[in-house]
């Protein structure tokens, strides 16, 4: 017996590169379990069943691996609990966003804008207005106000009832059929020079997981009437997606817009 399962060592063993290699190299979990399965399928049938199971998963590679430039939807990075805004931005705002330059794939592009929220056709000067909203949150006290994420997705897709968000977890945002998850941010904390975010967006629509980067960097300012206001520009990026992994070293499309928001009269 113990000849057998030596010698059934010898024989898969080659084997398990090259039907780990099949399984890793294709677009999704279920095509790369039946290449796996045909490859070694002939041995696991003379072999048993445990000596073979143990040998499969101690090869199986690890999602920590160095992914070059990816990075794992299935973890969170988020040093900061949240995007902090200056405390003088309390309240309700009307925010203004006009797409500047749209490049690369067209059709990932427009579908990551409305993902995000916005009913608007995407092209090169094509303008949004919606009204948006900045609350306290329990994480930065008197410090600062952070994005009412809920109130502001509702009024651009306008669609209240189904908006599920809520300020003590404001990293995932539900709504309709789609979920938001925030997944790694970085934050420019409010000085004299400005503040801004830059987050990886993991989105979900039942049909399709989306990588998608938003980038924003705010400066405060006057209008011509001396009334306050915020500008700011905008770069969303979209990636694509393999086994849960986003190559966010090569992006499929990128949108850049410019943002204005005024206090609500």
């Amino acid at each position: 017996m113990r000849a057998l399962l030596t010698i059934s060592c010898m024989v898969v063993a080659p084997l398990l590169p090259f039907a780990v290699g099949l399984a890793i190299g294709q677009d999704t979990c279920a095509s790369a379990g039946r290449r796996l399965y045909l490859a070694i399928f002939p041995f696991a049938t003379v072999f048993p069943e445990e000596s073979f199971a143990s040998t499969v998963v101690a090869s199986s590679p690890s999602r920590d691996v160095d992914v070059g430039g990816g990075f794992d939807l299935l973890t969170q990075k988020l040093p900061e609990k949240d995007v902090v805004y200056p405390k003088s931005m309390k309240g309700n705002w009307i925010c203004e966003r006009s797409a500047v330059k749209v490049e690369g794939d067209t059709y990932q592009a427009e579908s990551a804008y409305r993902c995000l929220g916005s009913k608007e056709n995407l092209r090169p000067g094509s303008t949004e207005k919606f009204e948006t909203r900045f609350i306290e949150s329990p994480y930065f006290g008197a410090s600062g106000v952070v994005l009412d994420r809920g109130f502001e997705i509702a009024s651009r897709t306008q669609n209240t009832d189904s908006v599920q968000w809520n300020v003590d977890n404001p990293n995932l945002l539900e709504y309709g059929k789609t979920k938001i998850l925030v997944v790694r941010r970085s934050v420019e904390e409010p000085n004299d020079k400005g503040f801004g975010f830059d987050e990886l967006l993991r989105v979900d629509d039942l049909m399709v997981t989306r990588a998608i980067q938003v980038k924003r960097r705010y400066r405060r300012a006057f209008d011509e009437n001396g009334n306050r206001i915020v500008e700011g520009l905008e770069i969303m990026k979209t990636f694509r997606v393999l086994d849960g992994v986003a190559g966010t070293e090569f992006p499929t499309a990128t949108v850049k817009s410019q943002i204005r928001m005024a206090v609500k009269s």
